[in-house]
């Protein structure tokens, strides 16, 4: 087993030698005619004892790669607290396996493209890579991922059984599991229990309860009615908004329909929304969403779970013991907006079998319950979220059990995604503010959209 692994080592090196040597030849006659024989000859024996120590250093350094290989494993991930809780892990891992780690940690504006690059031009560098489910579609269709399912329906530590049924296919692209999951983050309600309880409110089932909700916390002076996310990343609610109301943003054939009466609707519902929010909340971005809701006076949220760590620091969270989740409000439609990390291994990994290893000690059955503990966003496992312990310091959790009846989406699994967020980005402020009409805005969108989309289906 060990001399096939070094077969393409050794050729390599033999390879690059014989080149070396022709073209050294080659060279000399072509550009030196005029040297005597005798001298070339000499010069010849040089090249080749040169050749000789080259063989012998290069031996080594292959031996020497080939045996660190295969105790070695290579990480790339990105900053948040997935990463730190995976890295926590490293050194019991190492204790158990004796496989040395290392981790490279890549900031997420330039995580993708970089892991994207590294695994086309075959260098092997991560056995193990950290990426947004957003980047599912891209990277399955750049065939950079290795499939999964076979290593996950033989592992009984993974249990793909204590993960709902809506939940096992958050990894997959074309029927095939690229990633597992490394978080599961859905959006969902949160409030101030001390407001709703003073002013005898209870968490919104509908959407219009929510904006009633919102409207008695800014008519009672308790402070802003609710915190939505109007600015750099308005598409997250946006989006959220359309596909409770019974829309959609596109058809089977690819053909954009954010122009109809429930998009409209939504948007027009997104707008009046920022009424009852913060002076200044039309710019306000995912994370500040979160901030002024644990730091202010803010009746209510809709915000991804995953920023429940936030409510864990003291640093954050003023309001300690009074934050209540709950589902998100319904519309027309029973929809989860879910999002989170997924984790994989990379095409060209060199220790794929090693790397396995590892995500089954870090994410299988067995250690999930530390996985949260260590400060990562939730794992949506049956497991976890029925855990007592867990449930007191996380009761958010039953939220995580998303109902069979409930329609899950995603950012959309486009490779053209990009491209179509900053459309949709684009065209929303003027909508918000009151410059553009929403339905004529929303049709320039839709007409922008058109080419975008045509260009998915035609790759």
């Amino acid at each position: 087993m060990m001399k096939t692994f070094f077969l393409v080592p050794y050729t390599a090196v033999f390879t690059t030698l014989n080149l070396f040597q022709m073209n050294y030849r080659n060279l000399d006659q072509s550009l030196q005619p005029w040297r005597p024989a005798q001298t070339r000859n000499q010069e010849w024996g040089t090249v080749m004892k040169l050749t000789k120590s080259f063989v012998s250093a290069a031996l080594v350094a292959v031996l020497s790669a080939s045996s660190a290989l295969a105790e070695e494993l290579n990480l790339y991930l990105i900053p948040s607290p997935s990463s730190t809780a995976i890295q926590s892990f490293i050194p019991a891992f190492e204790k158990k396996t004796g496989i040395e780690v290392h981790v490279t940690e890549v900031p997420y504006s330039e995580a993708h493209q970089k892991l994207l690059l590294s695994v086309q031009l075959g260098q092997g560098q991560y056995d193990v890579a950290q990426f947004d489910n957003s980047f599912l579609a891209a990277f399955g269709a750049a065939g950079i991922m290795q499939p999964l399912d076979e290593r996950i329906n033989a592992s009984s530590e993974y249990d793909i059984s204590d993960f709902e049924p809506g939940q096992r296919d958050y990894g997959k692209f074309n029927g095939t599991t690229l990633g597992l999951t490394l978080s599961t983050e859905p959006m969902i309600q949160w409030y101030r229990t001390d407001i709703y309880s003073e002013l005898g409110l209870k968490p919104a089932k509908t959407w219009d309860e929510y904006r009633s909700n919102a409207k008695a916390v800014k008519d009672a002076g308790k402070g802003d009615g609710a915190m939505l996310g109007w600015g750099a990343n308005a598409s997250w609610w946006w989006m959220t908004l359309v596909w409770s109301f019974g829309g959609h943003l596109y058809d089977e054939q690819l053909v954009p329909s954010v122009d109809t009466p429930e998009a409209i609707a939504a948007t027009r519902f997104f707008r009046d929304m920022l009424a009852y929010g913060p002076e200044g909340g039309i710019s306000a971005t995912g994370d500040d969403v979160a901030n002024k809701f644990l730091a202010t006076n803010v009746g209510s949220m809709i915000q991804y779970s995953g920023y429940w760590g936030m409510a864990l620091d003291p640093a954050n969270n003023l309001h300690a013991g009074k934050i209540g989740t709950a589902p998100m409000p319904r519309g027309a439609a029973d929809v989860t907006h879910l999002a989170g990390w997924n984790i994989g291994i990379p095409k060209d990994a060199k220790n794929p079998d090693a790397a396995w290893k590892f995500l089954e000690f870090v994410l299988g059955k067995s250690n999930s319950k530390a996985f949260l503990k260590a400060g990562a966003a939730a794992i949506g496992r049956k497991s976890v979220t029925n855990d007592p312990e867990l449930l007191a310091i996380h009761p958010y959790l039953p939220l995580l059990n998303i109902p069979a009846t409930s329609r899950i989406e995603r950012l959309p699994q486009l490779r053209v995604w990009p491209e179509m967020e900053k459309a949709i980005l684009d065209a929303l402020p003027p909508m918000l503010n009151g410059t553009t009409d929403i339905p004529e805005g929303l049709a320039a969108l839709n007409e922008t959209l058109k080419p975008i989309l045509a260009q998915e289906g035609a790759k």
